[in-house]
This record gives C-alpha cells, structure tokens and sequence, in this order.
C-alpha cells in the first residue's frame, strides 16, 4: 500500500511549544533545553559524613530498573568519592538513626546545598538532586551491606531468570501538599514540639518527632536563603520589572512554605519549595513523587487573586508555566547519560486534574482548563498530566480533551477513569468516605493523597514465565535450572484444569520468590534509611511514631505489577484448544515446536495465531481464560503482608518497559510467540490480535475483574490521525471514552499517530525532537526511547472508529 501525505505527521504539525509563549517562559524552556551549554546544572551532588564506613547509595532503591544493575558498584563507589563532606553538629553520633538522618538534611540544606535563581524566574528553588549518607554507624553499615548482599543475589538471580524484579523503591506517593498550604511548616513543627514535650508519648514518638521538628527548622532556614539571595539580586538588578519581581520573590520566600500561603504565587511557591526538598531529602530524583489533585487544592489561591484583582488568568498562567519548568529539572539527574541531555520519561510527577467531589459531582473548575493550556502550550514531560473522568464529566471538559488529543498526537496525559478505580480501593479495604480524593502517582498508580504509601512499582511479576515453567515441569527451559517446583511433565496432564492447577502453582511460587526478596530490602529500608521529611508529610507517622519507611502511614501497601497478561492468557487459551478441546495439537508436538522456538515449526506456529481465540476480541472463551488469571494472582498476593512493616502487597498491571526487557529470557510461549518478541504491555491484547475494532478491546479489558487491582491498569490504544479531522469521528472518540468508564478498566491512554509518522521520526530524529507519544502509562519523546521500544509502539495497531 502507498504511504500518502495525510498519513504522515510533518515535523511541522507536530505537536510543539506554543508560539504564544510570553517571552520569559520561552527562555526558561529554552534553557532547560540546554543541558550542555547552560551554566546551570541539577547534576546529582552527594553529600557524607566522612567516615571510612559511609554509604551514599542504596542499590535496593534502584533495582526496579534492572538494566542499573551493572553499574551499582561504580555508582557507590564514584559517588562517595565525589561527595562533600558535611561538619556534623556535635553530639551526632549518638543520637537515634532517624534523628541522626534529620540532622544531616538539616545541616545540608542550611550549609551545603547551592541555592540559585535562574534569570526571569518567578518561582525558584533549584539543585535537588542528590545522593545522602545513609549517617550510619559502622556497626549499623555492617549490617547494612550483608542484608543488600543477600537481597542483591537473590533480585538478580531472579532478574536474570525473566522471573521480575523487585527493590524497596523510593518515590511513588502523594504528600500531604495542601496541609503546608493552609498551615505551613511552622505548624508541623509545632506540632512535632508537642509530641517531644508530652510525656505520655514513647521513646519512638519522641525520636520520629524531633527528627521532624529539626527537618522543619531546616526547611525554615533554606527558604530564607533563597530570600536573602533574591534581595542581593534585586539591589543588582538594573531593570526595574525584574528588580520588582526578585523584590515579590525575596517577600514571598520570607513567608512560604514556614508560614500559610495568602496568594497564587505564595502557594505555588510554598508547595515546590515542598516538593524539591522531598526529592532532596530521599536522594531520589522524583520518579512517583506526585502533586496530586494540584486543580482542587490550588484553586482557592487562584480564585482569591482573580476576585481581588490581584493576578490575571494570564498572569496566572505565566506563573504556572514557571513552575512546570522546574519540574523538568529532574532529568539534569541523568543528563550525560545517553544522547538527550538524560530525558527518557523516568521520572513521573504525575498531576491530576478534574474528577469527582465528596458528593459525587464534577469538580472540575477554571483552573483545570487553565492547567489544559499550560499543558498543551509547554510540550514538556514533567509534571506528566492525568485527567479523571467520570459519569459526571461534563461535555465541555470531555470535547477540550478530545479535542488535545487530536491535536497532540493524544500524548499529554492519560485518562483516569472514577468509578472502576475507585471500585479497585474499596475492594483493597480503603475507607469509603476517602475514596471520591484519591489519584495516580508516577505512571498510573491509584493512591490516596497525603496518607498513603503503596510500593506502587516495587515488585515485578512476569506472567508468561509460569507459562514457560509450567510446560518444563518448574525448569527454567533455557538453562534447565529448577526455578519452580515439580508440577510434572505436561504431555501427562489429560485435561486442561490439569495444567491450569500447574500453572497457578507456579505462578504462585515465583510471585512467593519475589514476595521474599523484596522483603530483605523492605526490611532493609525500614532499619537503615528512615527519611523524617517525608514522614512530616504523611498522615499517620507522626501520631504512631513510625517512620514513613516502617510502614508509618495512616494506609501502607506494596504492589505486584504484573507483566505479560494476554501473552499468558493467549497462550493458555491456545492449550486449552487445541491441545484438549479439538485435539488438533499434540502437547509433544507443541513442546518440541517452543523448545526450538518454532525453528521448522512455522505451519503450527500460524496454527496457534489464527485458529485460538485471542483477548482483546471480546471472546468469551480466551477473554475468560484472561478473567481468571488475572483473579487469581491478584486475590493470592493479597494474601501476603511484609513482616517487618505490616504492608499488604496488592495487584497492579504496569509494565513499564519489562514487556520488551523480559521477551529474550521468556521462552517461546504457545500463542505463536517467538523467544526475543515483545511480551505483551499492560492489560493490552498482544500486538495484531486484536482485529474487532476498540470497542472489542474495551469490552475485554472490561470483563478482567479490574476492581482486584486497585494499583490501576496501563491500557494503550492508537488511532489513526486522520480519523479524528472531521468532528464526527471526534464525537465518537469521546463516547469510546463514555463507554470506557462503564464497561473497561481504570485507565487509558491514547496515541493518535501513524506508524508512518513513527518511521519518519526514525529516519530523521531532529526533525521529530517534539514528538511525544504514550509508551506504557508514561509518556516520551519518540526519538529518545531505544530502538526496541521505538519498533514496538510502531507494531502497535491503529483504531478505526
């Protein structure tokens, strides 16, 4: 077929900055653009205490990204050797390690971290990125490094099988950002203050409140800083716009985020100063870190300064735009690492927008369109944008995201669906009169806001792996090694439920392998790296006495993010017939067929494609194959509780990128399937077996049961670009996404982009450096992500509406 002008996007027509930016928002973009030139860098900077024993990096942090793996050993070993050794207050060793962890915060960013004020600027706070001494002793570092020694051998042991991968992963929840709002720091310390001097409280309430007292002083003191530096800069300034504006600057720093918030800029200003000392605090860029409902709980502050005629909608926006340019800052984290300054879409800090209220109406307000702007007129990564979308959401809200998408290739954000997630966290046994305020962290990832933290990432469970052991009798069938146990031989099973019963066997022992490495470093975490900070902004950790890291929070979990569900699943469907329905396959046949991945095997391997059933078709029979897998792993790790810190584990389905790291150790599996091919993403159907429309689609992921997932589901679709030109068809996009909320699953994102357009951008990356599509509950500039990545979002197929 001939590749037409229409099918492809030009490079002009791709979705870029507004030409509407005021001029001092497109010089901060530009500059953050300018990672290699620009005198500015967030480059990670660590920070010790000077001891022979001192530690500044956990590996246990990091292991969610397996390809890190290899470079642990440099990254602890160059970052101590780079770091800046901090003048410790006297008495510090011996206080408890919580307060010994607060002293050093508290001493880094009142002495050592830099602060600076880029030119134009309107809310400032740089330099968050760094790496902590863990300030242990060494008798307490011994036991640090024998516990990472044990977890480390059992996660790349398992890692290296294809079984997943696990860590206590930092990050990944929403802080309590509107309670710094209304009473700021000085409250929080206040209240710290009380539970030292109350003498009911235990030993452990008063050592968590000190540590948080003394982060709050600190907090007190940065903020000052940057005041004094505003003022040294506005007595510099020749340009008496910019010396009035360092001047609001210097008066808004000597108040926030100490004091409430009274204004717009004193509130946007009060929550990053918040938000970028978290990320300092726990030596962890900012992946999950998220704002939250940033629409609701801002919208005050907005409406207050437009009724008082202090700020303009536009002035307003150019504040917001600000602010979303510092978010993408994190990336300078990573910026010598590959060839676009670092960026790669890791990070996700995820702001939500519209939903519900406590009364179940719309909550949607002006504020939420004008994040749509800011959005839409800054093509940035951070923050990542989601929207919720419920039975309520107005027609007018509805058409603008529709209308995005069309015009953004459908990038921006993804679609949080009210009813179905929050279906998900009553069955997770969340108080029903919080449910209506939750949202996302990181990709896609349900939580409460300010009171809850859920692991969202920190287990990894590949799906079609219990496959792949269930057809070698718990061996792994490239190196023979015994990975699950004796299920037996398959060719002796007589009937499906046989081998069904085998398979949750081992899907249940390698998710128990998981379940129990991640518990050394959960452990491990909870012992040696308490973060006082964070647990200030966490409901629960200050009343209980626990650290955020020991399971402090009013609510704590860990999630199972599970990996190649339709691989799995159409696998199991083809067994079941083929092999014992119809009989038209031998199971000897189909074992010799996988074992040398379908090398001669070609007429049966189009056998298992065309002639079984496939999810994602609204098929009942391979969709309730589908339904059954997915109910049981994710009602079994319910089941399970970390032993250290009481966290329930519970079900998820994000991928991230597992789908495509996993496909070369997951053997050959009995949908057709190759060993080295893609694993299939999310709770997605497998590439090109989707042939009934999205509609069908919907109606499959709809029939999962999605409510024993109450972590969310990532679930990509793509569309045709010309498709949505004529207003008809973007009418129906928008009741696909009416229907979606009462048949499908919890979330959704959308790609309008043509894989000829994907082809383009291939061939000529500079051209497409703008291009941001949706990968798997994240979204990325197409021409940063590896070539593997870049062929399977072009083998993804295209909607018709």
């Amino acid at each position: 077929m001939s590749v037409t002008a229409c099918q492809i996007t030009t490079p002009s027509t791709v979705w870029s900055p507004a030409e509407t930016l005021s001029p001092r928002v497109r010089l901060l973009r530009e500059k953050f653009w300018n990672f290699y030139t620009r005198d500015y860098t967030n480059e990670v900077r660590a920070f010790s205490t000077g001891t022979a024993w001192d530690q500044v990096y956990a590996p246990w942090n990091w292991t969610g990204a397996p390809e890190m793996m290899m470079f642990f050993d440099g990254a602890k070993a160059y970052l101590l050797a780079d770091a800046t050794q901090v003048e410790l207050p006297t008495g510090f060793w011996d206080q408890p390690l919580v307060v010994r962890r607060a002293l050093f915060f508290q001493q880094v960013i009142k002495e050592y971290l830099p602060v600076q004020i880029l030119e134009g600027e309107l809310v400032v706070g740089s330099h968050f990125s760094t790496a902590f001494s863990r300030s242990l002793t060494r008798r307490e570092a011994r036991q640090f490094n024998r516990r990472e020694k044990s977890f480390l051998s059992k996660v790349k042991r398992l890692n290296g099988l294809g079984v997943g991968n696990c860590g206590a992963i930092p990050g990944h929840l929403i802080p309590d950002y509107p309670r710094i709002l209304r009473f700021g720091w000085r409250t929080i310390q206040a209240e710290a203050d009380e539970i030292v001097n109350d003498s009911s409280s235990t030993p452990q309430q008063r050592d968590l409140a000190r540590a948080v007292s003394i982060c709050a002083d600190g907090v007190r003191v940065f903020a000052s800083r940057y005041a004094a530096l505003a003022e040294q800069l506005a007595t510099q300034e020749t340009n008496p716009a910019r010396q009035a504006e360092l001047t609001e600057i210097a008066e808004i720093c000597r108040r926030v985020p100490w004091e409430p918030a009274q204004t717009f800029p004193e509130a946007l200003q009060s929550f990053w100063f918040t938000h970028m000392l978290l990320l300092v605090a726990e030596s962890y860029p900012g992946p999950g870190v998220s704002p939250g409902r940033v629409d609701q709980y801002l919208h005050p502050y907005f409406q207050a300064d437009i009724e008082a005629e202090r700020l303009t909608p536009e002035q307003a926006k150019e504040w917001l735009h600000c602010l979303w340019i510092k978010h993408n800052y994190v990336y300078d984290f990573q910026g010598w690492v590959g060839t676009n300054q670092g960026i790669n879409a890791s990070f996700g800090q995820l702001v939500t927008l519209g939903g519900m209220d406590e009364n179940g109406e719309d909550a949607s307000n002006d504020l939420t369109y004008l994040m749509l702007d800011v959005i839409q007129e800054m093509n940035l990564l951070e923050p990542k944008p989601n929207v919720r979308v419920h039975e309520g959401t107005p027609d007018r809200l509805l058409d603008r995201l529709v209308k995005m998408v069309a015009e953004t290739q459908g990038s921006p954000f993804l679609l949080n669906f009210d009813e179905n997630s929050i279906a998900g966290l009553r069955w997770q046994g969340l108080p029903e009169d919080k449910l209506w305020d939750y949202a996302p962290v990181g990709c896609l990832e349900n939580t409460l806001q300010g009171c809850d933290r859920s692991g969202t990432v920190d287990i990894n469970l590949n799906i079609a792996k219990a496959v792949e052991l269930t057809l070698h009798d718990g061996r792994n069938a490239e190196s023979g090694e015994q990975v699950g146990p004796r299920t037996g031989d398959p060719r002796t099973f007589n009937t499906f439920d046989q081998f069904f019963t085998a398979f949750k066997t081992q899907i249940k022992t390698i998710m128990e392998l998981l379940i129990t490495a991640n518990n050394i470093a959960d452990a491990g975490r909870a012992r040696f790296g308490p973060t006082p900070y964070v647990s200030a902004l966490v409901e629960g950790c200050l009343e209980n006495g626990k650290d955020i890291t020991a399971g402090g929070a009013l609510y704590n979990f860990i999630t199972i993010e599970g990996i190649a569900l339709a691989t799995a699943a159409d696998s199991l469907t083809a067994i079941k017939k083929l092999v014992y329905d119809e009989g038209s396959v031998e199971m000897d046949q189909l074992l010799q067929a996988l074992d040398n991945n379908f090398e001669g095997y070609e007429t049966l391997r189009r056998t298992l494609i065309n002639k079984a059933p496939k999810y994602g078709n609204d098929d009942p029979e391979a969709d309730e194959i589908a339904r059954q897998i997915s109910q049981f792993w994710t009602k079994e790790a319910f089941e399970y509780v970390t032993p250290e810190t009481c966290k329930r584990y519970r079900g998820g389905y994000l991928s991230w990128n597992y789908w495509i790291a996993y496909a070369p150790t997951t053997a050959a599996t009995p949908d057709g399937r190759r060993r080295g091919q893609y694993l299939s993403n999310g709770v997605c159907p497998v590439n090109g077996v989707d042939r009934l429309g999205p509609t069908a689609v919907v109606k499959s992921v709809g029939k999962l049961g999605m409510e024993t997932v109450p972590n969310g589901s990532s679930h990509t679709m793509s569309f045709s670009p010309s498709l949505l030109q004529s207003q008809e068809n973007r009418s129906k996009l928008g009741a696909l996404l009416r229907a979606y909320n009462q048949v499908g699953g919890t979330c959704l994102q959308v790609n309008v982009v043509s894989p000829e357009t994907l082809q383009a951008a291939q061939k000529d990356p500079a051209a497409y450096s703008n291009l941001l599509v949706r990968v798997t509950g994240y979204n990325a500039y197409f021409v940063t992500l590896g070539k593997e990545i870049q062929d399977e979002i072009i083998a993804r197929g295209s909607h018709v509406l």
